[in-house]
């Protein structure tokens, strides 16, 4: 299911057609079996939906905005804790892999069968609990309020000013990063890269070529400070739910984590300072040529 705009359709009917689709997707994958997969990908579609809500932002009509993302933080809020359980023993793999033949073998066992364990209570909780269900209600919901959507204005005016600022909150945040690299400067500016990431896919038919590759180098950034954010929630986790049992483990797994953020860290400012360094006008400026000459260009055939 593609993720853009069309090129003869209005803001607010590509606003509803999107929030739907992206809603549909995750209601059905919250009626599977497979509760790991849903917990993944529901958060994944929630993000696009919010991304899709900033760029309209400003041309919204009444607090529809407001409330539609309300609904978004509530049943994305029921996600945290499974995810984060799902994902720390994937970050521990992944840390282990990254040092491999500088570890001894079977390293971290111990701090293994705890990750394991938490992630079985956490996926049973959810999967028992009122979670998916408490979920899908809210996410139906906003599908019934998908139809309230108004875009008050057309063309590149509907998309324009939220996309320049959508650019400008990240260079903010990078600029705010590089004076203080905390995992919180760095959390916060995740989200603006995640948005611009998926409001360059919504754009990406206007110029393929170029915005394919703009769009894959803010995915690449968005997982060096993704992956920062899981190194982060790991050591939390393992000095407070490991320390006393595996303390020897703790204290290695806190140094790997120490070196292999300072790699991430670096990789991200200077992939950032590569995305973000354009002005903000000059950046929509070029996007906004791109798409008055693809909307006065002929319909494709295809």
């Amino acid at each position: 299911m593609s993720f853009h705009f069309k090129k003869k359709e209005s803001p607010t009917r590509a606003a509803r057609r999107l929030s739907r689709e992206r809603i549909g997707y995750a209601l059905g994958y919250l009626r599977k079996r497979d509760r790991r997969e849903a917990i993944y990908t529901v958060r994944k579609e929630i993000k696009k939906v919010r991304a899709l809500l900033e760029l309209v932002r400003e041309r919204m009509a009444g607090d529809v905005y407001r409330k539609c993302v309300k609904i978004l933080r509530a049943a994305a809020k029921h996600f945290r804790d499974p995810r984060d359980a799902q994902v720390r023993p994937r970050t521990l793999e992944r840390l282990v892999a990254h040092f491999k033949g500088q570890l001894p073998a079977h390293s971290f066992s111990g701090i293994r069968r705890i990750l394991r364990r938490n992630r079985r209570e956490e996926t049973r909780e959810f999967v028992k609990g009122k979670s998916s269900a408490v979920v899908a209600g809210r996410l139906r919901k906003l599908n019934r309020r998908a139809g309230d959507l108004k875009v008050k204005a057309e063309g590149w005016t509907a998309l324009g000013s939220g996309l320049e600022e959508s650019y400008r909150r990240g260079q903010k945040s990078l600029a705010t990063a590089r004076k203080e690299a905390s995992s919180e400067n760095l959390h916060r500016w995740r989200k603006q890269v995640q948005d611009l990431w998926h409001q360059l896919r919504l754009l990406g038919p206007i110029q393929p070529e170029s915005l394919r590759a703009s769009a894959s180098e803010m995915k690449k950034l968005s997982r060096h400070l993704g992956d920062d954010h899981d190194l982060v929630m790991l050591r939390q986790f393992v000095v407070r739910r490991c320390a006393r049992k595996c303390a020897g483990e703790v204290k290695l797994l806190k140094e790997l984590i120490g070196l292999r953020q300072t790699e991430l860290r670096t990789a991200a400012l200077a992939l950032g300072a590569r995305c973000y360094a354009e002005k903000p006008s000059r950046f929509c400026g070029r996007l906004e040529n791109y798409w008055r000459i693809w909307r006065a260009g002929k319909e494709s055939r295809n």
